[in-house]
């Protein structure tokens, strides 16, 4: 993940650790020590905190980006796996996958320098076979939680961690990844389907399938075109659907598919946008990172 002064953090399950490369010097800095086996991470907006979930350790450790050091550090359910911001950075909320439960943390004590202070603010059960792996906070207010074992998805206020609704799915899907799209629609991967579910965000309910491949993890969404890549670990592929001009409100309209072979098990990517003095924009690629 990157900040904002150049530096990149990435979580080492080996090491326990987050490590901590300077990009305006191309080297890698001293790695900041957190709980057992760090699986995912989150800046919190304008401060210099970042939050690490600690899956070994049931945990979620708050460092201290500008003093490199853990300042403090929160229990959890067990097997954290996924910590997602608040807009805002208020709050975040914390995929328990081990316990089925999703939490969220109440982050205000990291405005007066408080990391010490940082609590479960809500708990919600979804079962104990659940699994929930991620999370999508949605621009209406409730967020979809994405579960590996279950045919649906939760829908749960971030509020008070009140399940509203469940949107169902057209099988045990395992939902890995997923990314909302102007018009009130979200994308979500099902692994098992090797298709993309389209949802309605507000009837909570699927309007479409679309084939992708075999096992779709990651999806991330061009917002310039509505381009969609989502990376196949099984194929080494990364299928590329354009969205352009469908109505994603029914099963009409065809969107256009390509594969495009990127390498051995893809699992996430990113969108970015370059830029240089001299040509200005550059177009936008799809970067896939090692996990």
């Amino acid at each position: 993940m990157a900040g904002s002064n150049g530096q990149v953090f990435v979580t080492s399950s080996v090491s326990d650790s987050v490590g901590v490369i300077d990009l305006t010097r191309h080297r890698t800095l001293n790695g900041i020590k957190v709980g057992w086996a760090p699986s995912s991470l989150a800046l919190v907006p304008k401060s210099e905190y970042l939050l690490v979930c600690n899956a070994g350790a049931d945990s979620v450790s708050v460092v201290d980006i500008s003093g490199a050091v853990e300042a403090g550090r929160v229990a959890v359910g067990r097997e954290p796996r996924e910590v997602v911001m608040a807009s805002g950075g208020q709050a975040a909320y914390v995929c328990e996958q081990g316990a089925g439960s999703v939490c969220a943390l109440d982050l205000t004590s990291l405005r007066s320098g408080r990391p010490d202070a940082v609590s479960v603010a809500w708990r919600t059960s979804l079962g104990p076979h659940a699994q929930p792996r991620a999370l999508l906070p949605t621009t209406s207010g409730p967020a979809l939680v994405l579960c590996r074992t279950t045919d649906r998805l939760p829908v749960i206020d971030v509020a008070s961690g009140h399940v509203m609704a469940e949107v169902a799915l057209p099988g045990p899907g395992g939902a890995s990844g997923a990314v909302e799209l102007e018009g009130g629609f979200a994308l979500v991967t099902l692994e098992r389907l090797g298709a993309i579910a389209v949802v309605d965000l507000m009837e909570w309910s699927v309007t479409r399938l679309i084939p992708v491949g075999p096992r779709p993890r990651g999806i991330v969404v061009d917002p310039d075109d509505r381009t969609v890549y989502c990376p196949l670990p099984l194929t080494g592929g990364l299928a590329v659907i354009h969205l352009d001009g469908v109505d994603l409100s029914n099963e009409d309209g065809v969107p256009q598919f390509e594969s495009v072979r990127v390498g051995s098990a893809p699992r996430s990517l990113t969108v970015v946008r370059c830029t240089d003095s001299d040509s200005g924009a550059w177009p936008a690629p799809a970067c896939l990172p090692p996990r």
